[in-house]
């Protein structure tokens, strides 16, 4: 029986500190949060997780969110 080693080489060290995710929702705002549901929802379509009608009511509801107030009257 052939037993192959699959763990690779160790992964490259990133140089940035690991911050909690606690500690970063601690300044959210407006744009934070949206760019935070669009990522969502990015992830959630490449994994194939979304029908065609959410993509396009996501992609809808995103689109609404980033437009200037003025222009969504």
């Amino acid at each position: 029986m052939h037993v192959e080693d699959t763990t690779g080489p160790n992964p490259v060290k990133n140089n940035q500190p690991v911050t909690s995710p606690f500690e970063e929702i601690k300044d959210m705002n407006d744009v934070k949060a949206i760019n935070i549901l669009i990522q969502a929802s990015n992830a959630a379509q490449s994994a194939g997780a979304l029908s065609v009608r959410d993509s396009v009511l996501l992609a809808a509801a995103a689109e609404y969110l980033t437009q200037p107030y003025a222009d969504k009257k």
